[in-house]
C-alpha cells in the first residue's frame, strides 16, 4: 500500500489488559487479548495521526516477563551453538573417513571402525572436503 507509515509498538500485560505503547507517538492503548493487540495498535496510531487505519502499519513486539524472555534468548543461543557443533561434528566425520580411506582402509573396514554401514562411509567420502 502506497503512503503507509510503519511504526513500532510494544505490548505488555497490565493485570487483565495488554498495554499497547507506540513510543514514537507517545501514545498508549489497551487490548483485552493478544489477538486484539495489532488492531488496537493500528487504531491508536491512526487516531493519533488523524489518518485512516489502513494507512498505518504497526510492528508490534509482545513482551512477557524479563526472566522468560532471557530464557528464550538463552535457548536460541544454545540452539545456534548446537547447530554449529553439529556441523563441526559432521565435518570431522567426513575428515575421519577421508583419512581412513587415504590410509588404504576399505569401506567395510572404515565402517566397522566407526560403527556405521559401508553405505554411510561411502556417503561421507563423497562429500566435499573441509575448507578449514
Amino acid at each position: 500500500m502506497t503512503g503507509t507509515r510503519t511504526l513500532k509498538a510494544t505490548a505488555t500485560r497490565d493485570g487483565r489488559w495488554w498495554l499497547v505503547r507506540l513510543p514514537e507517538l507517545d501514545a498508549i492503548g489497551q487490548a483485552r487479548t493478544v489477538r486484539e493487540i495489532p488492531d488496537v495498535a493500528a487504531e491508536v496510531a491512526a487516531l493519533h495521526l488523524g489518518v485512516p487505519p489502513d494507512s498505518v502499519d504497526v510492528d508490534v513486539t509482545v513482551h512477557v516477563t524479563e526472566e522468560a524472555e532471557r530464557l528464550w534468548v538463552a535457548a536460541l543461543e544454545a540452539e545456534e551453538q548446537a547447530r554449529t557443533l553439529q556441523q563441526r561434528a559432521a565435518q570431522l566425520r567426513r575428515d575421519a573417513v577421508r583419512t581412513a580411506r587415504a590410509g588404504g582402509y576399505k569401506l567395510d573396514a572404515a565402517a566397522a571402525a566407526f560403527g556405521v554401514s559401508p553405505g554411510r562411509i561411502q556417503q561421507l567420502a563423497k562429500t566435499p572436503p573441509s575448507e578449514v
